[in-house]
């Protein structure tokens, strides 16, 4: 019996035990509870900017491709051995430059004896004319040998044409290419012989898809780039496709400018922005303000505290238009003089206090270089 009742009281006195503990953990829990609830965190801080107010010019960017305005491949007229060649290769030359010459003996000999007959057609012409006065020849004689001049006339008119064709001249004035022909070559009709191009003005091709092509007209400017960003020539627009790629749903728009420096050379690509409209007015925020997610694009806002004093940071979502340089347009979200965070966002929750960093901050641009190495 005193077992039994010995068990029962350890019993009772362990889960008194057990009773007390709990109570103090429930308290404990209960005070860290209440002090989370209380607990304030300090401010972050932050760098912030303004939001401003920027004049954009609407312009249209693509790729072109440069052509000489005025280039051509010459190439032999009519068959014949190359007999000389009068041009260096990468010279530049003059418009009626000889270029090159195809041997012409045959052709020679045989414009000295089409002279001849003509010769002798135009005498034996004018002694029928000198009868007919006399009514001694008839018609029909002066009819023949009016043919016969005039045949006679042809065929010297035709050699002189060949052998004149048997000389190639340049076109235009412009820069030759490599020639691809040597002395002793037997040319072909249409066979190559030197690429001539006019390069102190050049032609830019460029692609502009169907939904952009209202925008582009006639006299619009253009600014073509190389690599070197250095270089930029000023052209307008002086031409635009009247059809579609069907491929691309492209239309190709050109534009002519001066070739200062020879800068661009024929097959180039080139980076081309064409001025549009005038300037529009933006809202525009520093690229580094934005916080992107799936769910939406948002900046954090710093205002004032609705409850007490001090700054807080508000979470808002925006939505983004164009980007230049290190700005990005905003189309809705926020207005003009709000203070967005651009340094420390990632940091932030929703209506968490902040302060101003005293760091300088760095300058934004819609035009940045790289700095010098």
């Amino acid at each position: 019996m005193n077992k039994i009742k010995a068990f029962f009281i350890a019993v009772v006195l362990l889960l008194v035990v057990f009773a007390v503990l709990a109570g103090v953990k429930a308290n404990q829990i209960m005070m860290m509870i209440e002090s989370g609830e209380q607990f304030v965190p300090p401010p972050e801080s932050v760098s912030v900017t303004a939001v401003e107010r920027q004049s954009w010019s609407n312009h249209f960017s693509a790729t072109g491709t440069v052509l000489a305005d005025e280039g051509v491949m010459i190439s032999a007229e009519v068959s014949g051995k190359v007999k000389k060649i009068s041009f260096k290769n990468g010279a530049y030359v003059e418009a009626g430059t000889v270029l090159l010459e195809q041997e012409s003996g045959n052709e020679q000999a045989q414009l000295r004896a089409a002279l001849a007959r003509l010769t002798l057609a135009q005498q034996n012409y004018n002694r029928l004319l000198e009868l007919r006065r006399d009514k001694i020849a008839t018609q029909s004689e002066m009819d023949g040998s009016k043919q016969q001049l005039d045949s006679a006339q042809a065929d010297v008119d035709s050699l002189r044409s060949t052998l004149e064709k048997k000389v190639l001249r340049a076109p235009f004035s412009g820069r030759l290419g490599i020639r691809v022909v040597d002395v002793g070559a037997d040319l072909q009709p249409g066979s190559e012989v030197v690429s001539l191009q006019a390069s102190n003005a050049v032609r830019v091709n460029f692609p502009v898809p169907q939904h952009k092509l209202k925008q582009i007209r006639i006299g619009l400017p253009v600014s073509v780039s190389i690599n070197d960003a250095a270089v930029v020539l000023q052209g307008e627009v002086t031409a635009v496709a009247p059809e579609l790629n069907s491929a691309s749903r492209n239309a190709i728009v050109q534009s002519v400018l001066a070739n200062k420096d020879n800068a661009l050379v024929p097959g180039m690509a080139v980076a081309v922005k064409v001025t549009l409209a005038q300037p529009s007015d933006v809202l525009v925020v520093p690229a580094t303000a934005l916080i992107y997610a799936p769910y939406g694009d948002t900046v954090f806002i710093v205002e004032k505290a609705a409850e007490g004093e001090g700054l807080v940071a508000r979470q808002q979502f925006v939505r983004l238009g164009a980007s230049r340089g290190d700005f990005v347009e905003i189309l809705d979200g926020v207005k003009a003089g709000d203070e967005v965070v651009t340094s420390g966002a990632f940091k932030l929750f929703n209506g968490q206090s902040v302060i101003k960093t005293d760091s300088p901050a760095p300058k934004y641009s819609t035009t940045p270089a790289p700095a010098d190495a």
